[in-house]
């Protein structure tokens, strides 16, 4: 029989979910089946519920409602996009962590939320060079003008930083 915490981690998964998983972060994170690991005012790094990657696997979210990364991008965001990277910040100069978000039918959840973890997600994934921006502010906002988006978006694409680089990359 599966537990609480397993059956919230499926319907969360639902596409019909987005909205109240987004309810959930902006109005009652501290309700959800989440470890917390550290917080700011508008956003909050948990352990990964279902972790998949090296030996520790967190997620950065806002506590907002945000479905994912274009919304995020939006310029009445610009102060929780500041609060949520200055988290994700401070969390890989305590540890060296890669940062990856997804997108389309990589996005699993309808919240947008940030992997951090010791690993390398999609190792195997080609980095642009074309396609780098110097930090996660300036990638976000730079989204909806990278050709392609749309296709690249139903075909899922992801935003990576490697452990150790400030640039960000579209995978």
């Amino acid at each position: 029989m599966a537990t609480l915490k397993q059956l919230a981690f499926r319907m969360a998964r639902t596409p019909a979910s987005g909205s109240l998983v987004r309810f959930g972060f902006a109005h009652a994170d501290r309700l959800l089946p989440l470890t917390s690991v550290d917080r700011s005012k508008q956003a909050a790094i948990y352990r990964h519920p279902r972790p998949v990657y090296g030996t520790f696997h967190h997620i950065a979210v806002p506590l907002r409602g945000v479905p994912d990364v274009f919304a995020l991008a939006h310029p009445r965001h610009a102060g929780l996009r500041a609060d949520l990277f200055a988290l994700i910040t401070g969390a890989r100069q305590r540890a060296p962590a890669s940062v990856l978000v997804n997108a389309g039918p990589r996005q699993d959840v309808g919240q947008v939320h940030f992997h951090l973890t010791d690993d390398t997600p999609f190792s195997d994934a080609v980095r642009s060079e074309q396609l780098t921006w110097p930090d996660w502010d300036a990638a976000v906002r730079a989204l909806t003008s990278v050709p392609d988006i749309q296709e690249r978006y139903r075909a899922g694409f992801s935003l990576l930083q490697d452990a150790g680089d400030p640039r960000v990359r579209l995978i």
